[in-house]
């Protein structure tokens, strides 16, 4: 998952069934009849031979790495036998129901409540893994927050039937037949695979395409409508087609991007400002506020899809045993965090750049800035921080994997280039294991790493052992010269700027604030809060908000500014100023060495050069 605040990885393990299947479960929702934000789920139990059984709603799910808990939402539980007699249940906990008389049982009935709709408070579900049910508008299914499976039969298939809308769409990976305009039939061959697919209802704004072998399907619910999928379409279409020209063609048949587009004014909306994504073997599913800018939007899809549509490669088809069978109940997490989320966000930085979607300036800014996060997190060995993730410390320094875990990724690139005189590099270390393992087959959690040497150099085992499995500090300033750039940790400069501004935006007034800052520490004599109600005579909105602010915060001439602001009850006024220079000291100096040899400038190049 990547949240911004983003930041995850759903799981995987066969693709999709080309054809219907008995179910074991046979699960019913009726989504015409919804009220409360509560489904009722009825469910059709496979034998169990047991005197007792336990039914399990998940309490973790893969790429969460965090605690759920999706049986809280779970009310009103009941089981019974053949003739409708209810069999004696006991609740065990936030996600267990112990049933007796198990042989007996024929039929679950329970509530579910929506996991968006409640306090957004510490125990609050990231939305892209949660539920929504918003009658006659639109409903998020992930299926782990509305049915589990009996302990011990886990892997039976599953067969969900859905009565809805006669306008309503269910855009999802899985297996579908629509037998009605009322109904539709989703079958999977088991809750590994059922749980990895979520369904986006809603009247239909969809769009699709074709590259590399797969078709790239997108669906779209935007509140206002400020978003369309077939705009969507075109802002994924050149990643879709840079990541062909990486891998060579793709490594699934056919791909689902499920969007979701909250309004800035939402009761929906992240209060602390957090949005993002969760992938799935075949999916993602977004969570995205609508920016009515077409750039801004552009930028903040194009990044975030980036990163949950390479999840392709790793963990759908290279991930250990412990995501392969994961265990809902009681997780046992992988000790590889740096390849399924670290490596992950490199290459998909990496494939924009070579994709010429960004250029190899922005690059490496973006490489500066993940250094400048990544220092926040305390020293950790990656290995046993993966292991953890669920437990403090640890929990606490997941997002440091998208930073510090893909500058492990960029640096493991270079010193496979360097070790194999430019022969190999990374991307060939992912295919050899994609070869190998590929969607159903697994690896030893503790087999990957001497694998990958086995792959490479023997060499590369010091690097694991120093910066993966060890803590050391990472070797910027090494590696980066290997490839012509040249890294400082600190560093002499000169700026311009306006002194210290920020601003941010007020979605139930529709306002920009300034922020940060105080009538001394600013060329306007901006406070905090202030209004901003135009720049040099225009207007502020959300569409232009980026273009006519970003000067003031980061100027790129000495060019006067005329900034027109409200204190509190005063008049709007009027402020003009230019920026200055400041003499500073920069942290993580990250820059073209212009001395740099033809043999670093022949890897740089090598490494970041569009694609042909």
């Amino acid at each position: 998952m990547k949240l911004s605040c983003l930041l995850g990885f759903a799981l995987l393990l066969a693709a999709p069934a080309l054809a219907q299947q008995p179910a074991g479960y046979q699960i019913a929702l009726d989504l015409q009849k919804v009220a409360n934000d509560q489904v009722r789920v009825v469910i059709t139990t496979p034998p169990v031979k047991e005197a007792q059984a336990t039914y399990v709603m998940p309490s973790v799910v893969p790429g969460s790495y965090s605690k759920k808990d999706y049986g809280r939402f779970v009310t009103n539980f009941t089981a019974y036998d053949k003739q409708g007699k209810k069999l004696k249940v006991k609740k065990d906990g936030a996600n267990l129901f112990i049933i007796d008389n198990a042989p007996r049982l024929a039929r679950l009935e329970y509530v579910v409540d929506d996991t968006w709709d409640v306090k957004q408070d510490e125990a609050f579900i990231f939305q892209p893994g949660g539920t929504n049910f918003d009658a006659g508008k639109d409903f998020v299914l992930n299926h782990y927050g509305l049915y589990g499976y009996l302990e011990g039969y886990k892997m039976q298939p599953y067969q969900v039937t859905v009565a809805k809308p006669a306008d309503f769409y269910g855009a999802t990976s899985l297996s579908t037949h629509r037998p009605t305009p009322t109904q539709d039939v989703f079958t999977a061959p088991s809750y590994v695979s059922l749980a990895d697919a979520p369904i986006l209802y809603s009247k239909p704004d969809t769009a699709s395409f074709s590259t590399g072998g797969a078709r790239i399907s997108v669906a779209v619910v935007s509140e206002t409508g400020a978003v369309r999928a077939a705009q969507v379409r075109e802002i994924i279409r050149p990643m879709a087609e840079a990541l062909t020209k990486y891998f060579g063609q793709m490594p699934v048949p056919a791909y689902h991007f499920l969007m979701y587009f909250p309004s800035f004014g939402s009761p929906l909306a992240s209060e602390k400002g957090g949005y993002g994504a969760m992938e799935h073997s075949y999916s993602s599913l977004y969570f995205l506020p609508e920016v009515p800018d077409a750039d801004r939007l552009r930028s903040m899809v194009q990044e975030v899809a980036s990163h949950e549509f390479l999840h392709m490669l790793a963990p759908l088809n290279i991930h250990s045993r412990e995501i392969g069978e994961f265990d809902f109940r009681n997780p046992q997490m992988s000790q590889h965090l740096w390849l399924y989320e670290g490596v992950t966000e490199y290459i998909a930085q990496l494939v924009q750049v070579r994709g010429g979607l960004t250029t190899p300036d922005e690059f490496r800014q973006r490489i500066k800035d993940k250094i400048d996060k990544a220092e926040k997190f305390p020293p950790a060995s990656f290995t046993e921080m993966s292991r953890k993730i669920l437990e403090p410390p640890y929990k606490d320094m997941y997002d440091n994997v998208y930073e510090k875990g893909a500058l492990i990724g960029l640096l493991l690139d270079i010193r496979i280039q360097e070790l194999s005189q430019g022969r190999q590099n990374l991307r060939d270390v992912l295919l050899a294991l994609r070869q190998k393992y590929g969607p159903t087959r697994s690896f030893e959690d503790k087999d990957l790493i001497p694998e990958v040497v086995a792959l490479t150099n023997p060499a590369l085992q010091q690097f694991f052992d120093q910066y993966v499995i060890g803590s050391q500090p990472l070797p910027y300033a090494e590696y980066f010269d290997k490839i012509g750039w040249r890294f400082q940790p600190t560093a002499p400069s000169k700026i311009k700027a306006f002194g210290n501004l920020g601003f941010r935006y007020d979605p139930d007034k529709k306002q920009f604030l300034a922020a940060q800052t105080a009538p001394d520490q600013n060329a306007f004599g901006l406070s905090e809060g202030d209004v901003l109600l135009a720049v040099n005579g225009t207007a502020l909105d959300l569409t232009n908000a980026e273009k006519l602010l970003r000067p003031l915060v980061e100027p790129t001439s000495g060019a006067a500014v005329t900034v027109r602001f409200q204190s509190g009850t005063a008049a709007p006024q009027e402020k003009q100023a230019a920026s200055k220079e400041f003499e500073v000291e920069l942290k993580n100096v990250l820059e073209l060495n212009s001395s740099a040899t033809p043999a670093q400038v022949a890897l740089r190049e090598k490494m970041l050069n569009p694609l042909r």
